[in-house]
């Protein structure tokens, strides 16, 4: 399993390659601290899995995310971002994002995502899970 980490803060890069390591065994994890660097490990390399922050250097926001699916559309990638907001997740997921983990988030969940994605699935936070209709309360 070949993940990128795309990320620049030093802490959350060691906290997450941890996880990713305890979550799938052997897996190799290479770092990026900005878009440019990401897309050029991506295409020179056969990447499993990208976790995305949304915030780097040298892009922010949902424009990070299609940046990076436009250089790599095949390529599945885990948001992990700052923000809960349900508009930002909904527009990632919508852009390509097999999944998006907040950073609030319990690690366990980050493990989880991981999981679906790398399985094939997407996973959305219960932040953004659209409400399922309930029956009128008249019964019709």
């Amino acid at each position: 399993m070949e993940v990128l980490l795309v990320d620049d803060q030093a802490v959350t890069v060691q906290v997450y390659a941890a996880i990713i390591r305890q979550t799938f065994s052997g897996a190799r994890v290479h770092v990026a601290v900005d878009l440019t660097d990401a897309v050029q490990l991506a295409a020179g390399r056969n990447i499993d899995l990208v976790l995305l922050d949304l915030t780097l250097p040298n892009s922010t926001g949902v424009h990070t995310l299609l940046r990076f699916r436009k250089a790599c559309p095949t390529v599945p990638v885990v948001v992990v971002a700052a923000t809960e907001d349900k508009e930002t997740i909904r527009a990632c997921l919508d852009a390509g994002a097999r999944g998006y983990v907040p950073k609030t988030s319990a690690l366990i969940a980050l493990a989880g995502a991981m999981q679906i994605v790398a399985a094939g699935g997407t996973h959305v936070p219960p932040e953004a899970q659209r409400p399922e209709l309930k029956p009128a309360a008249n019964g019709g």
